[in-house]
């Protein structure tokens, strides 16, 4: 299966595809769609569309893992990212991918098992884990494979459907655990 990760920006959209067979897990192709910040965001949005679907075509993946949208103080970058965002979204849509989403600390957390990672740890797991030596490539690119492989990581369809709507309101695991038995496994 492979899957592609897009780590959505304006100036720079870091994309990476990982083929996962069984275990083993390798990079196919990574990098950055760099955009000209003096273009206007429409013809923006077109380059960073085209070259993504270039990607699928050549590469032909079935999911797409995408970095959920950021929000800082500037609410001008935000609007303009969730622009991005969009176009990513139509695009898998078009292709017919399996789109999923995960949280810039979700994917920190899987990666490196820090939620607070900063972006050198996380390019530094995401080249250990895929036998990378390149370091001259943009930390969006690393970024956008780190999104791959925190989707390869996570399995939803392996989650039986009674835990997935398990409550999540218990305070602790013994909490949890009394309203929940019929999540315990026996011998």
């Amino acid at each position: 299966m492979i899957t592609l990760g897009i780590d959505p920006g304006t100036l720079f959209t870091g994309f990476g595809l990982i083929e996962k067979s069984g275990n083993a897990l390798r990079a196919i192709d990574f990098g950055v769609i760099a955009t000209n910040p003096k273009e206007a965001m429409p013809k923006r949005l077109k380059q960073i569309y085209d070259e993504l679907a270039q990607r699928i075509e050549q590469y032909r993946p079935s999911k797409l893992s995408l970095e959920t949208a950021f929000f800082g103080k500037n609410a001008q970058s935000a609007l303009k990212l969730g622009q991005v965002r969009g176009a990513v979204m139509i695009l898998a849509m078009n292709y017919g991918l399996a789109i999923s989403e995960y949280a810039p600390r979700e994917v920190k957390k899987a990666i490196t098992g820090n939620g607070n990672a900063a972006k050198e740890q996380v390019a530094f797991m995401v080249r250990k884990m895929l036998s990378l030596n390149d370091e001259k490539k943009r930390a969006d690119a690393f970024d956008a494979l780190a999104l791959a492989l925190c989707d390869a990581f996570f399995l939803p369809q392996s989650i039986p459907s009674e835990i997935a709507r398990a409550p999540s309101k218990a305070k602790d695991w013994k909490s949890f655990l009394e309203a929940n038995p019929h999540l315990i496994a026996s011998k």
